[in-house]
C-alpha cells in the first residue's frame, strides 16, 4: 500500500514535504485543483490518500480536529435534479469516507463569509448550518478516489467560522496538532 497526503496549501501543514514518510502533494484551492491533485497521486501509484486541511465551521470551535465521515457537494442542477445532486448521476449527493465518524463536510465553491450572508442561496446556507464543517476540496478528492478504487480518509481542523482574519495564525497552531495525531 502506497500512502500519500493531499493538502490544498503549504500553510496548512507548515510546508512539509512528507508526513510520517509519506509524500505530500499541495493541490491548490478548489475542486478542480483537488481533482487534478488526487488523480496525479493515483497515477503515481497511491493506493491510500489522506486529506488534511483547514475548514470552516459554525458548529465546532477553532482548532478542533475532526475525522470526516461523510462529504456532501455544493452543486445546483435544479430543476433537473435536487440541490446537492449531480444531474443524471445516481447517488451523487454524499460520499461516505468513514461510517464510524459522525462528522460531515460540505464542499463548496465559495469561501463562506458570514458578513456576506445575503449573497448565498437558502439551500447553500442550510448545508453550511447542518454539516459539521465546510471546505473547498474534499468532495472532489472523494469522488476521484471512489472512481479509481483508492482509499481515502480526511482530517480537518476548524480554522474559521466564516471570518478569515486569523486563518493563517489558526493554521499554524492546528497543523502541528494534526501531524502529531497522525504520527
Amino acid at each position: 500500500m502506497k500512502k500519500a497526503f493531499i493538502i490544498a496549501l503549504g500553510e496548512e501543514v507548515n510546508h512539509v514535504a512528507t508526513i510520517n514518510g509519506a509524500m505530500v502533494l499541495y493541490s491548490g484551492v478548489g475542486k478542480i485543483n483537488a481533482t487534478i491533485g488526487a488523480y496525479t497521486l493515483i497515477q503515481q501509484g497511491a493506493t491510500e490518500i489522506i486529506n488534511v486541511g483547514s475548514c470552516g465551521s459554525t458548529q465546532h470551535k477553532l482548532g478542533e480536529i475532526i475525522k470526516v465521515g461523510k462529504v456532501f457537494q455544493d452543486i445546483d442542477g435544479t430543476p433537473i435534479s435536487p440541490y446537492g445532486h449531480t444531474p443524471f448521476e445516481a447517488e451523487s449527493h454524499c460520499i461516505t469516507l468513514d461510517e464510524l465518524s459522525p462528522f460531515s463536510c460540505f464542499t463548496t465553491d465559495y469561501f463562506f463569509d458570514h458578513s456576506q450572508h445575503s449573497k448565498y442561496a437558502p439551500a447553500y446556507l442550510e448545508m453550511i448550518k447542518s454539516c459539521s464543517v465546510f471546505d473547498m476540496e474534499l468532495y472532489a478528492i472523494a469522488k476521484t478516489c471512489l472512481r479509481h478504487g483508492v482509499g481515502l480518509s480526511s482530517y480537518k481542523w476548524v480554522s474559521d467560522d466564516g471570518d478569515f482574519s486569523k486563518w493563517k495564525e489558526n493554521c499554524e497552531i492546528s497543523s502541528q496538532k494534526v501531524i502529531e495525531m497522525l504520527s
